[in-house]
């Protein structure tokens, strides 16, 4: 069932609707007036606070970096709304892991380029109109968007339904050679386990073995890498047991990172 109406664009996120679903959910909605509703609630929301938890709310909703303002979230995803601005374009682009609907609100149409990906490259796709007639549905398992297409900035408001996929990675490509210049977890967890195994070998830990040892069975394979890399630096035999066991993530950057230390801790 797809769920339309006024000031329904929140529930979007829990009504199990799928990308393509929520596609058409969104051209049956009047945009203009989700968005404004969104923000007067953010607004109210805000003034209900304390001074401090009011700057708390403000630097949880919005990124300066993008000019961009969460309106609305849950464990399943959220909207976000960019404002419009004149600024060169970021040398990187971003990859989006999950699915994106990007829509147009008081009837501004603005463009973007599609990327496809590419293992670690970028080729130049479609570049397309987002209206009120045509949001735009994102797979960012294949394809990253740039809403600065001519280097000038955007004169519309971009807004956009966002479904992460947590378990994929976010690839960093630079734009002018299209090639990927860096990556980093998109997973919370995955991130503070990261900082955990670097503080933990920052300060030589006694336990940081045994830490690394539980945690070369998480999940995601960077965090098992470096569990593997810090068991290496401290327990070189312990690191040559657990070699098989990053084996199984089946993972070409991982598979292509024992290779080459190979010689070392295999």
């Amino acid at each position: 069932m797809i769920l339309v109406g006024t000031f329904m664009i929140d529930v979007f996120l829990d009504s199990n609707l799928s990308p393509d679903q929520l596609v058409v959910a969104i051209k049956a909605t009047d945009m203009t007036a989700e968005v404004n509703h969104l923000i007067e609630r953010l607004h109210h929301q805000i003034d209900i606070q304390t001074e401090i938890n009011q700057k708390g709310l403000l630097l949880d909703a919005t990124n300066v970096h993008t000019g961009t303002v969460t309106l609305f979230f849950n464990d399943k995803g959220n909207i976000s709304l960019k404002a419009p601005d004149s600024t060169p374009p970021f040398p990187q682009l971003y990859s989006i892991p999950g699915y994106s609907v990007l829509f147009a609100i008081n009837g501004e149409a603005y463009p973007v380029q599609l990327y496809a990906l590419d293992g670690d490259q970028l080729t130049r796709s479609a570049r397309v109109i987002v209206d009120a007639e045509h949001p735009l549905l994102i797979d960012g398992a294949g394809f990253l968007y740039d809403s600065n297409p001519d280097g000038k900035g955007h004169p519309a408001f971009i807004g956009s339904v966002n479904l992460p996929d947590r378990k994929m990675d976010i690839h960093v490509f630079d734009r002018a050679s299209l090639l990927e210049c860096a990556w980093f977890p998109h997973d919370n967890s995955a991130a503070r386990y990261l900082v955990s195994l670097n503080l933990l070998e920052a300060i030589q830990d006694p336990d940081r073995v045994k830490v690394a040892e539980e945690l070369i069975y998480h999940y995601h394979p960077a965090v098992a890498w470096s569990a593997l890399v810090l068991m290496y630096r401290a327990a070189p035999d312990n690191a040559h047991r657990h070699v098989a066991q990053l084996r199984k993530f089946e993972n070409a950057r991982i598979n292509a990172l024992l290779d080459l230390h190979e010689g070392k801790v295999a």
